[in-house]
């Protein structure tokens, strides 16, 4: 069975070589640049796994164009939230039997990947785990997480998908309905995410600034009112202490969003602080996420403006 990662950018890399040391057969579908060169010309290089060891991997096929793909039973959709509608050339390569797996940051993928694919061939999801880039086709292991799954529609079968992902080590749970889960690393992204971006932060570093922390108090509250609005029941006094442990096994780890303003590429701002915005009843309402927002926005403005 053919596993195609969209998008292999650093999470990719690391489940693409978690998944290639279990057996499976892995083929990447990522847009031409450094970072597609690098693969085709050395695979995937991981400079340090949890136990130090670096680890190399290769991808059975690496391509812009659909047309140099085999047909797939999975596809892993990680790339940008803006960048979920690039995806559609993947239609065709899609098994009768396969499903397309969001695992991207932000609200809206699921629904656009079933605009593309069908409801009933979209499957959901979150993860927890750290990479980061070093250069074009060598990533760090950022620290260990979680995938929590489940079917966009009820009645899709998904648990396969779990199985395929569990072994190749990576801790899976599955769910009957993952938008809760989404709307929990929603929350995680405003509050983490927002503040490396605008500080410099990796994440360990944000646990031990008090200033941070308030920040992302005040973020994390404001996307919980967000989530209530929109019916899905989060609770704050629970999400911060799992988020204060994800940040302590991440503590090495660079978010995307600082990736991406280091980088100077365009964030996935609109798709997450822009999200809990969309639930605002006036523009006084969730001040702290409106501010980071703007700021974000700023530099993004200034990305654009740079690259043409």
């Amino acid at each position: 069975m053919m596993i195609t990662i969209a998008g292999c950018g650093a999470l990719g890399s690391l489940f693409a070589l978690r998944l290639l040391e279990a057996g499976h057969a892995v083929q990447a579908y990522q847009r031409s640049g450094a970072q597609l060169q690098a693969l085709r010309a050395k695979g995937i290089r991981l400079e340090g796994d949890r136990d130090g060891t670096a680890r190399q991997g290769r991808l059975q096929a690496v391509s812009d164009d659909p047309e140099e793909l085999a047909p797939t039973r999975l596809v892993i959709a990680l790339v940008k939230a803006y960048s979920t509608e690039e995806l559609r050339p993947l239609k065709k390569l899609l098994t009768t039997d396969g499903l397309v797996l969001t695992l991207q940051n932000g609200l809206g993928n699921a629904e656009a990947l079933a605009g593309i694919f069908g409801a009933q061939r979209v499957a959901a999801g979150v993860a927890t785990y750290g990479a980061f880039s070093i250069a074009p086709g060598v990533i760090g292991w950022g620290g260990d997480g979680q995938i929590t799954l489940g079917p966009w529609n009820k009645g899709v079968a998904t648990d396969w998908v779990a199985g395929l992902l569990q072994s190749a080590g990576l801790q899976v749970v599955s769910v009957g309905d993952p938008r809760p889960a989404i709307w929990g690393k929603l929350a995680i992204n405003a509050m983490l995410n927002t503040v490396t971006a605008l500080t410099g932060m990796r994440n360990g570093a944000t646990r031990s600034n008090p200033a941070a922390l308030e920040l992302m108090q005040h973020l994390g509250r404001e996307t919980v009112t967000a989530a209530g609005r929109a019916g899905i029941s989060l609770d704050f006094d629970t999400l911060w202490p799992l988020f204060l442990d994800n940040l302590q096994r991440t503590a090495g780890n660079r978010t995307s969003m600082l990736q991406d303003v280091t980088s100077r590429r365009r964030t996935e701002i609109d798709m997450i602080s822009g999200r809990v915005l969309d639930y605002a009843r006036d523009e006084s309402d969730f001040p702290y996420t409106r501010a980071v927002y703007a700021l974000l926005k700023a530099i993004d403005h200034e990305v654009e403006a740079a690259t043409g």
